[in-house]
């Protein structure tokens, strides 16, 4: 059997199908099906192995919403496997299944399955609106795709702690004697978190961590945070003890409350509710911030006509920082 289509809709000059691309072959084909599903009263199983491949990313949502979902809506089953994030809506999780390879299983397992509980029950597109827009919504899907997730503040500590566990990779490398091409341990210190499938994100303020971590427990995802404690140093506020108040109410009658001005209290408030959501105590604070564990601070609008202070608005002056780091327990849990 050949098909041929006419570009276009141009039915004087047929091309055969085989002469075009993958994408536009894997877009007919499944045209074809969803032909087939619509005017088939009997209902169908249709399975899919990873229907993205050879897709545009825009034609990749496309296919997800007008094909796939289509054919569900007029009651047949559709069972998919997908590596892309186009393919799933956050929103819709009763049906995703998510699957990880286990290493002390050595198999791989069910980590999420939940067909009575959607995500929407955590975030909401409508109600979260300006964090959903304007920094969860970048993130949401990638954390359905990782095994292990770091949260981090903001665009400075991505970069921060990147660059340290490059680094740490390096390190324990050279001092196993595991990869001696420079080139060669190069590429494998870059490319370490995503072989083991391991994403940092930025969460860019505490409110949206806590969306973030909450998403993350919901879809049984390993997640670590890391934040700024934003307190000033002091011997009796110590981030670790944080962790061992477990109400509000304990909270206001703690030292932490007692050794804290107004101003200070809604901070402290904040981070105590971070403690609370993650899961097996897995959360490090800055004390008091990044900036001050590696040891320069942020532009000081005193020294606005200096260099410095351009300088240190600069994201080069913390890559020129880290070079100098040694990353102690205080920066790197």
């Amino acid at each position: 059997m050949i098909f041929k289509i006419g570009i276009g809709g141009d039915k004087d000059k047929l091309i055969p199908l085989d002469h075009l691309g993958d994408g536009y072959i894997s877009m007919f084909v499944m045209a074809v099906i969803q032909s087939i599903a619509e005017s088939n009263d009997d209902k169908c199983l249709f399975l899919f192995e990873e229907p993205e491949s050879f897709l545009h990313e825009n034609h990749q949502e496309y296919f997800y919403k007008n094909v796939l979902c289509r054919i569900a809506e007029n009651g047949h089953q559709v069972i998919y496997t997908t590596h892309s994030d186009k393919m799933i809506d956050i929103f819709d999780t009763r049906g995703i299944i998510r699957l990880e390879f286990d290493q002390e299983e050595k198999q791989t397992v069910v980590k999420y399955s939940n067909p009575d509980e959607p995500a929407e029950s955590i975030v909401s597109p409508i109600k979260h609106w300006r964090q959903f827009l304007n920094t969860v919504e970048p993130n949401l899907n990638k954390l359905l795709f990782s095994q292990k997730v770091i949260l981090v503040e903001g665009p400075d500590d991505v970069m921060a702690y990147k660059y340290a566990i490059q680094k740490k990779v390096k390190e324990k490398c050279i001092a196993v004697n595991y990869i001696s091409d420079e080139k060669e341990l190069e590429r494998f210190s870059e490319t370490y978190l995503n072989l083991h499938n391991i994403v940092i994100l930025p969460h860019h303020g505490k409110s949206t961590a806590e969306l973030l971590i909450n998403l993350c427990n919901h879809f049984h995802i390993d997640c670590f945070v890391i934040s700024d404690w934003d307190l000033p140093k002091s011997a009796n506020l110590k981030p670790e003890n944080l962790l061992d108040i477990v109400s509000k109410d304990s909270l206001a009658t703690s030292v932490f409350y007692a050794y804290a001005d107004e101003s200070k209290k809604g901070q402290i408030t904040n981070n105590w509710k971070l403690t609370q959501v993650v899961q097996n105590n897995q959360i490090h604070f800055n004390n008091p911030k990044l900036e001050a564990v590696l040891g320069f601070q942020k532009k000081n609008p005193a020294d606005e006509d200096s260099l410095d202070y351009k300088k240190k608005g600069d994201s080069f002056y913390l890559w020129e920082k880290l070079q100098e780091t040694n990353f102690d327990q205080n920066f790197f849990p």
